[in-house]
């Protein structure tokens, strides 16, 4: 269902997580591979909300995974190399 509202979608303008919203949460973190936690995943890095996800958006995360990779010390992939795959 595209146009279904999801939690995140009715708390962007929240300071806070109610119950409903933290669940979700969860359920998308713990099992990352069904429709609806990837709609939720998708709504977390589409920042401005416009349903498509612009150079800015994608850089910005990438910059906290890059981080991550840096950290891990696993192989650095380039973000130009990341948009081509």
């Amino acid at each position: 269902n595209a146009g279904a509202e999801t939690p995140r979608s009715n708390s962007l303008h929240r300071d806070y997580l109610s119950y409903e919203d933290f669940i979700y949460f969860m359920l998308s973190e713990e099992d990352k591979s069904n429709e609806v936690s990837v709609r939720y995943w998708f709504t977390c890095v589409d920042v401005d909300g416009d349903g498509k996800l612009n150079n800015m958006e994608m850089r910005s995360f990438y910059a906290v995974q890059l981080h991550r990779m840096q950290f891990m010390g696993h192989e650095i992939v380039p973000f130009e190399d990341m948009l081509c795959q």
